[in-house]
């Protein structure tokens, strides 16, 4: 199984977090930047190894082969919109279950070179759901330019990075990799939307809470957390 990057995060507070075993290995799908990472950042102390895996489909897989011990994955794009690969890689896959899941707060920003200049941008580069959350805002501000759809946030990052006519939508934190400024913030269509993931595990029934210190809240009643959207990750 191909295996996109792999990391041993460090400099996340075990306050608040899930105690990790020794060893604790945890999937996400998609390179290093994208929502789940910074979910697996937040939820596991920092003893656990964190692996990426090319998609949701791949970590699902790792996960029911005991190739990891948990994965983060995406569950839905709010209430009303289930991300449908997570749940047919479940229907697919016996044995693995929901252990808890966790509500994280969307907000999007344009990034680009440092300069960036409004009339020499030619191109957008985003995952194409990262382009419905923000139609509005790009026909009123952009309606020109060319929207070009990728798999990977990193690949965004990485056009945008390299190329002076080029601009990626992407979480505002990632405005700290090197090259890349912060050119729009809050381009969202609805600032009030919350993405849910998923912690997976196998062969585990119980679905349970957590709560994450003071940025995040627990519903007792559904056992699910809530993460704010204002605390960024490392990296």
């Amino acid at each position: 199984m191909k295996v996109t990057a792999s990391e041993v995060h460090g400099d996340i507070s075990p306050q608040g977090v899930i105690p990790a075993p020794d060893g604790l290995r945890v999937g996400y799908p998609g390179h290093l930047g994208g929502y789940s990472r910074e979910c697996a950042l937040k939820l596991y102390a920092n003893d656990a190894q964190l692996k990426a895996y090319a998609g949701i489909d791949e970590v699902i897989r790792a996960l029911a082969e005991g190739e990891i011990d948990t994965a983060v994955v995406p569950w839905s794009r709010g209430h009303q919109r289930p991300v449908r690969t997570t749940h047919q890689a479940l229907a697919f896959w016996t044995g693995i279950c929901v252990e808890r899941r966790v509500f994280r707060a969307i907000s999007l920003s344009l990034l680009g070179p440092p300069g960036a200049s409004p009339s020499a941008v030619r191109r957008i580069v985003a995952r194409e759901a990262l382009f419905e959350e923000c139609d509005a805002w790009l026909q009123q501000n952009l309606p020109e330019v060319e929207r070009v759809e990728c798999l990977h946030m990193a690949d965004a990052l990485d056009m945008a990075e390299s190329r002076s006519d080029t601009l990626a939508i992407a979480p505002p934190s990632l405005a700290r990799r090197p090259g890349l400024v912060c050119l729009a913030q809050r381009i969202e269509d609805d600032p009030g939307r919350v993405a849910q993931f998923a912690v997976l595990r196998r062969d585990h029934a119980r679905v349970r809470g957590q709560c994450f210190s003071c940025d995040a809240t627990v519903d007792e009643g559904q056992g699910n957390a809530v993460l704010s959207g204002t605390s960024e990750p490392a990296g």
